[in-house]
C-alpha cells in the first residue's frame, strides 16, 4: 500500500504540488472572502452593495471579451511548446496584444454606455473603476505558469496582492457614501498583481514580447472565435440571474443573492482547482482514464459536501448577512444542488472535449446551454413566474444540460475509450 502511495506521489509530483499552491491561494481567498463580503455588506448596506455587484456583474462580460478565450488556448499551446523559445515568444506576444486591443475596445464601449444609460450614468465612478478588473485581466500571464505547470506564482503573486487590497479596504471603507471606492481599491490591487506577474514571466527562461504581423493576430483571433463564443455563452447565463435580480427585482434582493451565489461558490473551488490543474497533464497525456477516476471521486465528495451545505445554509447566511433571511438560505441550498452536475460537466466539457482538440463541439455545448437558458428564461416571462427561486432552479437545470450534452458529444466522438 505505501509503495502504491510513493509511487503516485512520484508519477504525479507535478499535479501535486500545484494542486497544494492552487489549493493555498483559494483558501486563503476563502479567508478573505469570510471577512471583506460581510464587512462591505454592513457597511454598504444592500442598495450600495447591490450597486457594486451590479456593476462588477456588468464588467464581467467585458471581461469575456478581453479573455477571448486565450487563457484556454494560450495555456494549451503553451504546456506543448515549453521548450521552445521562438514559438513561446510567439503565443505570449500575440495573446497579449490581441488582451489589450479587446480591453480598449471594452472601455470605450463601457464609456458609451454610461452615457447613453440612466442608472450607469448615476454611478459613472463604480463602471469606470470596475474596469481595472479588464486590465488586470488583459495583462496577468495566469495562462502562462498554467502552461509551464508552475502554480507558485499565481498563489504568490495573488495572495500578496489581495491581503493588502482587502487590509486597505477595511482602513477606508467607513461609511456607505464609500462604495464607489470598493471597485478601485480591490481593481488596483488585480492590477498590481498583474503587472508583477509580466515582469517575473518576462524574466524567466528568456521570454520576451515581439510584435507580431495582423496576419498572425487576425489568425490568432480567429482561432480563438469557438473558445470565445463559448465563454460568452457560458458566462451570460452564470452571470444573466444577477442582471435580471438587479434590473426587475431590485439591489437588495440581488444582495441576498451574490451572498447566497458566493457561498455556494466556495464549495465550487476544488472543482476548479482540480481542472486548473489536469487541463495541461491531460493536454500533453490525452489520458482519459485518468481523467475518469478523478471525476468519479470527486463527483461522490461533491454529493456529501452538498448534503453538509444543505444542512448548514441558515448558520452560514446568518453568519455574512447578520440575519436569517429565508430567501437567501432557500437560494444557498437550490444553487447549492448545481455543483452536483458542474463537478462532473467540467471533466466532459473542458478536460476532454478542449484538450483533444474538439474545440467546435465544446462551443455547442455552451451555445447550447445559452440557447437553453433563454427559452427558460422566455418561459417564466410570458408565464410572469420569474423570481429569484425561480431563477435559481434554472441554473441547475443548464448546469444538468451542459453535462449531459458534453457527455453525448464525448461519447459520440469517441472520446471515452481512449488509454
Amino acid at each position: 500500500m505505501n509503495k502504491r502511495v510513493n509511487n503516485f506521489v512520484v508519477n504525479n509530483k507535478v499535479i501535486l504540488e500545484n494542486f497544494s499552491f492552487l489549493s493555498i491561494l483559494q483558501v486563503s481567498n476563502l479567508l478573505i472572502f469570510i471577512l471583506l463580503i460581510p464587512f462591505l455588506f454592513r457597511i454598504l448596506g444592500k442598495e450600495n452593495y447591490g450597486i457594486v455587484i451590479f456593476a462588477q456583474t456588468i464588467v464581467a462580460y467585458f471581461s469575456i471579451l478581453v479573455n477571448f478565450g486565450l487563457n484556454v488556448s494560450a495555456t494549451h499551446d503553451i504546456s506543448i511548446n515549453r521548450d521552445n523559445l521562438f514559438k513561446r515568444t510567439e503565443i505570449i506576444s500575440s495573446v497579449l496584444i490581441i488582451k489589450v486591443f479587446f480591453f480598449f475596445v471594452s472601455f470605450f464601449v463601457v464609456l458609451i454606455l454610461i452615457s447613453l444609460i440612466p442608472s450607469l450614468k448615476n454611478n459613472p465612478t463604480v463602471y469606470i473603476f470596475s474596469m481595472l478588473y479588464c486590465l488586470s485581466e488583459a495583462l496577468f500571464p495566469v495562462w502562462y505558469f498554467q502552461g509551464i505547470e508552475k502554480m507558485k506564482y499565481i498563489t504568490y503573486i495573488n495572495v500578496g496582492t489581495r491581503v493588502i487590497s482587502a487590509l486597505i479596504v477595511f482602513l477606508i471603507i467607513k461609511k456607505p457614501d464609500d462604495y464607489f471606492l470598493v471597485p478601485l481599491l480591490l481593481g488596483s490591487g488585480t492590477f498590481a498583481g498583474s503587472i508583477i506577474g509580466l515582469c517575473i514571466m518576462f524574466s524567466i527562461k528568456g521570454n520576451k514580447f515581439e510584435l507580431q504581423s495582423l496576419k498572425k493576430i487576425i489568425n490568432g483571433i480567429n482561432y480563438n472565435l469557438p473558445l470565445f463564443f463559448s465563454n460568452v455563452s457560458s458566462q451570460i447565463y452564470v452571470n444573466g440571474n444577477k442582471l435580471l435580480i438587479g434590473s426587475i427585482l431590485g439591489m437588495p434582493t440581488l444582495a441576498f443573492y451574490d451572498i447566497a451565489e458566493r457561498l455556494v461558490n466556495m464549495v465550487k473551488v476544488p472543482i476548479s482547482v482540480i481542472g486548473q490543474v489536469l487541463f495541461p497533464k491531460v493536454s500533453r497525456d490525452s489520458d482519459v482514464r485518468f481523467v475518469h477516476k478523478i471525476m468519479t471521486f470527486a463527483t461522490i465528495v461533491y454529493v456529501i459536501v452538498y448534503v453538509l451545505l444543505f444542512i448548514s445554509a441558515d448558520h452560514l447566511v446568518n453568519l455574512f448577512t447578520g440575519v436569517l433571511n429565508s430567501t437567501a438560505i432557500s437560494i444557498v441550498r437550490i444553487l447549492g444542488l448545481s455543483i452536483i452536475p458542474i463537478c462532473a460537466g467540467v471533466f466532459y466539457a473542458e478536460l476532454i472535449l478542449i484538450p483533444f482538440g474538439f474545440i467546435k463541439d465544446y462551443a455547442k455545448v455552451r451555445i447550447g446551454s445559452l440557447v437553453f437558458y433563454f427559452s427558460i428564461v422566455a418561459i417564466l416571462t410570458i408565464k410572469d413566474f420569474i423570481g429569484v427561486l425561480q431563477l435559481s432552479m434554472t441554473v441547475i437545470i443548464v448546469e444538468l444540460f451542459v453535462l449531459l450534452y458534453s457527455f453525448h458529444l464525448s461519447r459520440k466522438n469517441g472520446l471515452l475509450n481512449l488509454k
